[in-house]
């Protein structure tokens, strides 16, 4: 159950990018390499679960949801269509604050993760 618990940011993200692509495919008939490239990156340190990389994703994907939630916010003082807005701003701010809490949670699991492994080892053992 705490290895379950613990897999839910990455597994949140992943969820996120899987989105991004099927909406990049199904709105443009393209695949976005880039939103591949991430949600890929996402599955390996699923089972690697590189120290690292683990802080770099959280940072990274923390810092691009705050990003966007003060894009969002300033989005919505601009625009006319207030209560269509409203909706949809408000379905935004709530997905990139849970993306804000999902990395605050990824950073600190591998802040307090003990090393006790070499670091530049990308291999498991079963």
């Amino acid at each position: 159950m705490k290895k379950t618990f613990e897999a839910i940011p990455e597994l949140f993200f992943m969820v996120l990018g899987m989105f991004w692509i099927a909406g990049s495919y199904f709105t443009l008939g393209s695949v976005d390499y880039f939103a591949l490239l991430i949600t890929w990156l996402l599955f390996l340190q699923f089972f690697y679960k590189n120290r690292m990389a683990g802080l770099v994703y959280g940072i990274g994907l923390g810092s691009f949801s705050v990003y966007m939630l003060l894009a969002v916010i300033s989005g919505y003082h601009e625009s006319e269509a207030v209560l269509l807005v409203a909706r949809s701003a408000a379905l935004s701010a709530g997905l990139f604050t849970a993306g804000i809490i999902m990395a605050a949670v990824m950073v600190y699991k591998y802040v307090t993760t003990k090393v006790s492994y070499d670091e530049s080892v990308l291999t498991a053992t079963y």
